[in-house]
């Protein structure tokens, strides 16, 4: 099916051999295989496509209904298949350059500025050329494929390099090489590592769900409430009120801005105090609400339910700590289109533009009489509650997955195994 020769074009394959760490490698490593697994040449079981970015001159070009996966696409879906994205291209545009409509199915790399994220196409889309794609034929799995790369992230960052941006070309790409099992003990495995990452994806759906009950019992709230009035956020929370020092032999979980995106936020794991970085300053308690006071348009924010007294955030985050409201509640208003409008309005900087502390406490918001105050946050934080359990379960699920990935894509557990452990486990 594949070829050495891909319709990519460009130079030609690497001789060189560089490692990875578990089931990929530029070249062939020849070392050892567990029963069953064998070394494979990537183009030769799986199609190798670039993507291209139709010319943004011609609006004729963009708004059709052919998805375009782009850089914040990947990084907003890692490890997941994709059905959206955040831009969608024309035929004209696919016919007008070199972009390329790609089958579901299609597993896709990317390779430049932000190397390592994978998703996999849910439905027939195009991509930037930020990417390298892969159909797969009948002797790898698409979803094996994806599992593949997932497992090696570290080498494939190690794969990249670059005097400007580190970035993976086409000569190692194209000397891609994976270790597999057959067609049906991959089957297997990707049955066992799917039904963990199915769980992780309804326990993400009903987040989601909850989340919008969350804002339509607000928004009916607001409505019905003839006696809510409008304040400050200032007037009713502390802003950045407990900061953090370092202890000697004391540890933390530092969250920083890129581990919170829009409603989430990676949990931490535990390091030394000594280890942190200068910016970790800022205290966070159960209650709180983060929001990052750098490029308020990303809607990087969360609210912190986790009981940890070892949590600390950057600098670059204002801390919000209720103090006549509810969480939910102030949650709530900082997640309104109004409040994030004007926290653009008042952030200050071209290249990052950032919000002042004094700047939060000025914003207006709506205040409800204390009756349906009162109500909305009992009702609001069952919900919050209920998010913060999926969440911490997705967690525990993530874990096990990215214990068990690369033992099984290496061949140093076999399926029957992992079988028992996600049994037990789950």
């Amino acid at each position: 099916m594949a070829r050495e020769n891909t319709i990519t074009g460009g130079r030609s394959a690497t001789s060189a051999v560089i490692p990875g760490r578990w089931a990929l490698s530029v070249g062939n490593p020849d070392r050892w295989t567990p029963s069953g697994f064998e070394w494979a040449r990537l183009t030769e079981i799986a199609r190798l496509e670039s993507g291209h970015t139709p010319s943004r001159r011609n609006s004729e070009y963009w708004g059709g209904d052919i998805p375009w996966i782009g850089i914040r696409d990947a990084t907003s879906n890692h490890g997941r298949m994709i059905f959206e994205t955040n831009q969608t291209i024309t035929q004209a545009g696919i016919e007008n350059s070199s972009a390329r409509l790609l089958p579901a199915g299609t597993v896709c790399l990317s390779r430049t500025a932000s190397v390592g994220y994978v998703v996999t196409m849910g439905v027939p889309m195009a991509t930037s050329q930020d990417f390298v794609n892969w159909v797969c034929g009948p002797r790898i799995m698409s979803r094996y494929l994806h599992y593949i790369l997932m497992a090696e992230q570290e080498s494939i960052r190690r794969f990249a390099h670059g005097s400007v941006h580190n970035t993976v070309y086409y000569p190692e790409v194209k000397a891609f090489h994976v270790c597999i099992p057959q067609p049906q003990e991959q089957e297997r495995i990707v049955a066992l590592l799917g039904a963990l990452d199915d769980k992780i994806a309804v326990n993400d759906r009903i987040a989601a769900t909850a989340l919008d009950l969350v804002s339509s019992l607000f928004a009916e709230s607001l409505a019905e409430d003839s006696d809510s009035s409008i304040t400050t956020l200032g007037d009713v929370t502390g802003i950045n009120i407990h900061k953090a020092s370092p202890t000697s032999g004391g540890v933390i979980r530092y969250i920083d801005i890129s581990s919170v995106s829009v409603d989430s936020y990676t949990w931490p794991e535990v390091t030394a105090w000594e280890e942190a970085p200068s910016r970790a300053r800022r205290k966070v308690s159960a209650g709180d609400v983060i929001w990052s006071t750098v490029r308020p348009n990303r809607k990087s924010r969360a609210l912190i339910l986790d009981d940890d007294s070892n949590i600390v955030a950057s600098t670059g985050f204002a801390v919000l700590t209720p103090r006549k409201v509810g969480s939910a509640f102030l949650y709530e208003v900082t997640r309104r289109k109004e409040f994030v409008t004007y926290l653009e309005s008042v952030a200050e900087g071209s290249a990052y533009p950032a919000v002042r502390a004094d700047r939060f406490a000025k914003a207006v918001i709506p205040m409800l009489s204390r009756s349906r105050m009162v109500k909305f946050e009992s009702e609001a934080m069952q919900l919050h509650h209920r998010i913060h359990v999926a969440n911490k379960e997705n967690r525990f699920l993530a874990e096990l997955r990215d214990a068990l990935l690369p033992k099984l894509m290496s061949g140093q557990v076999r399926i029957r195994d992992a079988e028992k452990v996600v049994e037990d486990a789950v």
